[in-house]
């Protein structure tokens, strides 16, 4: 992806960026509203036009710093000026020029990057006879659009593209096989336990903004990462919580319902929980939500260097503790680790390849019948709801992602739920599936002759 070429929206607050990077990607995937400052973090995706591939970066309002988060959206946008090969300096016809357009324009020029200016909201005719007073930015001439309606998003797209070939690059089209096995990982939890910490850890760069002010992700974001050769997609996703009768944030329920979307196209699932809270009525949800979505899933505990006076025996028994709260999620490894001191980040690689692979694993019938034959001669099966007990005629893998296996038994009988447990932990204590859920199903035999 690096060798793609990149093109940043920049502009003040509220003059429509996020809708402008929808449009142009053909997705809502960033977050939008008349509220300044709704877009905080960069926000990556493809677009594809005219037989070329590049990156689109949407980016925050710059506007003047009146607190820390205003001062981190104000770093986030400089990074993507820095790297993007063009700028798209978006500008709003309907306000006319405005001092922080002019402020913005004298950060951008030392940079010396190619820059169209986009004269957005030029919804009628009258607007659009407004637009000639840009000409005092002495930056060219302004491309007028419409983001909401999409009128004149192809004209500028035509023009990027003739500015972008102009642009030497290694490379500017995405083959297939870079989009074969890329492993999606999304980082979910309550707000402040530090997802966003452990992103900027992991990848080494203040990628997005972090702050104690909950709910400071709003868009969930794709960030591309290569671990030897294997292609992995982190996306960090806004906290969330319990709802409240009161809106604590007008972004919140959309943030949450995307991050609810980015766990179902999710491969696996980083469920990350702070290590000085307890575990509560929230977390106990999500994991029920992760299991059942079918998601690999890794247990990270951060900000485990804030828990005083640890012994050889503290990590157990917070392991112990854990597990008691969330039985959903036997299987699924536990990292304590922080993002201050990075303590065990260099395993979650490792395990994130390892539990992909777990995802696909297919066992074959000959091993499956060896061990329903161990497991029936070791424990008769349990009767649930039938007239006696049942009789299993086989096991089989019925497919992968999550693994899922049939049980066939007697027409007449049903089996109970313990002894599918103890089916699922001898599967995993031969087999591993280490931090992947497995689905058991019963089918019932049509007559007793039916094997």
């Amino acid at each position: 992806m690096s060798k793609l070429y990149k093109v940043a929206i920049i502009g003040r607050v509220n003059v429509g960026k996020s809708s402008l990077f929808n449009v142009l990607i053909s997705e809502k995937k960033a977050i939008t509203s008349k509220v300044a400052g709704t877009t905080r973090d960069r926000n990556y995706a493809i677009c594809s036009w005219r037989d070329l591939d590049f990156e689109i970066i949407d980016t925050g309002g710059l506007a003047k710093a009146e607190n820390e988060i205003d001062e981190e959206i104000t770093k986030q946008i400089l990074i993507a000026a820095k790297e993007a090969d063009l700028i798209l300096f978006v500008v709003d016809v309907k306000t006319g020029i405005m001092p922080d357009d002019r402020n913005i324009l004298k950060i951008l020029r030392p940079l010396k990057k190619e820059v169209l200016l986009v004269a957005n909201k030029a919804d009628n005719n009258k607007l659009r006879n407004q637009s000639a007073e840009f000409y005092q930015l002495n930056i060219g001439d302004p491309h007028l659009i419409s983001a909401a309606s999409g009128v004149g998003t192809g004209d500028l797209l035509d023009q990027v593209v003739k500015k972008l070939k102009k642009i030497k690059k290694p490379s500017t089209k995405i083959t297939k096989t870079e989009d074969v096995d890329i492993i999606k990982v999304a980082l979910v939890g309550q707000p402040n336990v530090g997802k966003s910490s452990l992103i900027n850890a992991l990848l080494g760069q203040e990628r997005v903004i972090v702050s104690p002010t909950p709910h400071t992700t709003r868009d969930s974001q794709d960030i591309k990462v290569s671990y030897f050769k294997q292609s992995i997609t982190f996306i960090d996703t806004a906290g969330m919580r319990r709802r409240s009768r009161k809106a604590i944030d007008p972004f919140e329920k959309q943030s949450v319902e995307q991050s609810l979307e980015s766990i179902k196209k999710a491969d696996i699932a980083i469920f990350v929980l702070d290590a000085q809270e307890k575990i509560g009525f929230q977390d106990k949800r999500l994991a029920k939500e992760l299991e059942e979505a079918g998601v690999g899933i890794i247990i990270l505990v951060n900000k485990w260097d804030l828990v005083p006076d640890k012994d050889t025996d503290t990590a157990q028994k917070f392991t112990d503790y854990y597990r008691a709260q969330l039985p959903y999620l036997p299987w699924a490894p536990i990292f304590f680790t922080s993002a201050e001191t990075k303590n065990n980040l260099h395993k979650i690689f490792p395990t994130i390849v390892e539990v992909y692979k777990e995802k696909f694993k297919k066992i074959d019938e000959n091993a499956l019948d060896k061990l329903l034959k161990k497991l029936v001669k070791k424990h008769k099966p349990a009767r649930g709801k039938g007239t006696k007990h049942p009789y299993i005629y086989s096991l089989k893998q019925l497919k992968t992602n999550p693994p899922t296996f049939a049980v066939k038994v007697d027409f007449k009988a049903t089996m109970h739920l313990s002894y599918l447990n103890f089916i699922e932990n001898n599967l995993r204590y031969k087999f591993g599936f280490v931090g992947v859920p497995i689905r058991i199903h019963q089918q019932k035999s049509q007559n007793a002759q039916d094997k």
